[in-house]
């Protein structure tokens, strides 16, 4: 898309892939963010999310990060969050998603 305000950057090496997600994400960010996760289930490497940014997110957002950490899962891909920032630890907890993001304690 060429989009500088992508909702997420993704960097792979050769046995990780690293997935920043940008401060703000919302419904006009989940199709674009559903396909760039996408490209992360089919590099099939261990996955280190990092959500220290985030700021705003919305039920469409998290609805797309929680399919992705199922499918990572049914994969067998291990998910690791780097520091979830409090916004996306409440708004886990808020809409019960802490166990299916793998943010429960």
């Amino acid at each position: 898309m060429g989009n500088s305000m992508d909702p997420v950057h993704i960097e792979h090496t050769a046995d990780t892939t690293h997935v920043a997600l940008e401060a703000a994400l919302g419904i006009r960010d989940a199709r674009v963010l559903h396909e760039k996760l996408d490209t992360v289930l089919a590099a099939a490497t261990a996955i280190i999310i990092d959500g220290s940014r985030i700021e705003r997110l919305d039920a469409a957002a998290m609805q797309v990060l929680a399919g992705f950490t199922r499918a990572a899962r049914e994969r067998g891909l291990a998910l690791t969050w780097h520091s979830p920032s409090p916004v996306l630890q409440q708004a886990a907890r808020v809409l019960g998603f802490e166990t299916i993001l793998g943010m429960a304690s």
